[in-house]
């Protein structure tokens, strides 16, 4: 596997309680998320932002390429927008509890606070990135990213949306590349317009529609998940909110997904885990608090049958 080294990137008070690092966890900014990743993106690119210039700072807004290099990606949760175009190539992108299968002319918006990551990218594979705070777009289009906040799915577009698309991007970037008068608020709108195009694609795919009581258990575990994860660990707790027995949740689940119910717990578990291990500086004795472990030593046993590394050395691999 290559890796992507990365660097602590936030601050844990350790006098704040356990309880106030977990509601108020910060999330990555811009400006940290390129400092761990810059192995990803060029110098000088005829493209986009040069993020190893002197002087670069995203205030709000960057636009660059995507080069593909590494092929896994640490979970990691933000709090911007990433909307990425794949020119070519592809990967899988995990967001949440689901899986994409990223391929060439496909959009794909993430919104903040989501768990994403990559892997399996292709070789040669290219993508263009805009990653922008909330606040960077004008007023009025809370109703647009509330729409997208609730729909997290990519879409595949076709020759004459990607080329609109593509162009939108090219026309940011050589807003930013000029930077004449009114560029920022020019690059909003064109932003908004981006918006626009994912939404309508976006309702154009074909509804997953819930059919039957197993598509309706499975959609409501996996949603569970992400809120309960870090206070229950097994899938009796899980089907005791469900009113089911953790034999009909277990059974439901094998059969839809192809894995087990406990497999999709203690993945998003470990997500969360690589998370704080990679983009803290909480102590492992603080993540394993924060998990509801009943010490370090207990999550280093989890941690590791999973990993094949102890916290520490997951630690020390990617942040050396």
């Amino acid at each position: 596997m290559e890796s992507i080294l990365i660097q602590p990137l936030i601050k844990i008070d350790s006098k704040r309680n356990n309880r106030d690092i977990m509601n108020n966890f910060p999330l990555v900014t811009i400006e940290q998320m390129l400092n761990s990743y810059k192995q990803l993106h060029s110098k000088n690119p005829s493209f986009g932002m040069d993020t190893y210039a002197k002087d670069f700072s995203p205030d709000g807004l960057v636009i660059l390429t995507n080069n593909g290099n590494g092929n896994k990606g640490i979970p990691v949760r933000c709090g911007h927008y990433i909307c990425i175009l794949a020119l070519k190539g592809g990967s899988v992108r995990h967001v949440n509890q689901y899986d994409y299968n990223i391929t060439a002319q496909s959009l794909q918006l993430l919104v903040p606070g989501v768990i994403h990551s990559f892997e399996d990218t292709q070789p040669n594979s290219e993508f263009i990135v805009l990653a922008f705070d909330p606040d960077f777009l004008p007023n009025g289009v809370e109703e647009l990213l509330d729409f997208h906040n609730k729909n997290l799915q990519s879409v595949d577009l076709d020759c004459i949306e990607f080329k609109n698309v593509r162009n939108i991007y090219e026309q940011v970037n050589i807003e930013y590349k000029n930077e004449k008068g009114d560029y920022k608020e020019i690059s909003k709108h064109l932003l908004v317009q981006l918006l626009y195009i994912l939404k309508r694609e976006k309702l154009a795919k074909p509804k997953l529609e819930i059919k039957n009581r197993s598509q309706q258990i499975t959609s409501q575990f996996l949603s569970l998940i992400e809120k309960k994860f870090q206070e229950y660990k097994s899938v009796q707790a899980y089907a005791e909110i469900l009113n089911i027995t953790p034999k009909h949740l277990s059974e439901t689940i094998s059969q839809s997904l192809g894995k087990s119910a406990l497999h999709f717990i203690h993945k998003r578990i470990i997500k969360e885990t690589q998370y704080l291990l990679c983009y803290s500086d909480m102590s492992i004795k603080q993540i394993s608090s924060n998990l509801n472990f009943e010490n370090s030593s207990e999550l280093g046993r989890f941690f590791k049958r999973y990993e094949g590394l102890s916290p520490k050395a997951y630690r020390l691999h990617f942040n050396h």
